[in-house]
């Protein structure tokens, strides 16, 4: 075998292990994350027991979790393990919903409303104040600068 016949059946290898990870690629999957973690040399973790690569590498993924902030996350990691359908159930809940939304969208949009009260057509939206047109004679002597005034003033020297 050439090199580079190495190199692509080492590609296809890879690409399939990706594309239909089998027990074999999930091994590997775990054990070249387990050597990134904790810096061990993979043909060192590839001996290493099983479960104990595996356990390790998801009390890392779980020491980051905060149980206030990601409350629904770890109850949803919870109850997956209890219940093997649901995830199954999860996915046809959040398919149902979305269903349901498309739905009354092309209901509100047979029947031609907005998406907001604010956007039908022919509402006027909040008038805009229209600029003065007199300028300020007696400037302040001190405090901020009124930037509109001096644009103002500026405008007036060019056309002027």
């Amino acid at each position: 075998m050439s090199f580079r016949d190495l190199i692509e059946s080492s590609q296809a290898i890879a690409l399939a292990e990706k594309l239909h990870p089998d027990d074999v690629a999930n091994w590997h999957y775990f054990c070249r994350e387990y050597s990134k973690t904790f810096f061990t040399p993979l043909h060192e973790v590839l001996k290493f027991d099983p479960q104990f690569v595996i356990t390790q590498m998801y009390a890392e993924i779980f020491s980051k979790l905060d149980p206030e902030e990601q409350f629904e996350e770890i109850g949803d990691i919870i109850n997956s393990l209890s219940d093997p359908e649901f995830d199954i159930k999860r996915e046809r809940a959040y398919r149902e919903e979305m269903r349901r939304i498309v739905e009354e969208e092309n209901e509100r949009l047979e029947r031609g409303e907005s998406v907001h009260p604010s956007l039908d057509k022919g509402k006027a939206l909040a008038a805009q104040p229209e600029p003065s047109n007199e300028i300020l004679k007696d400037l302040p002597k001190s405090g901020g600068l009124n930037m509109d005034v001096i644009r103002r003033l500026q405008n007036q020297d060019r056309e002027g």
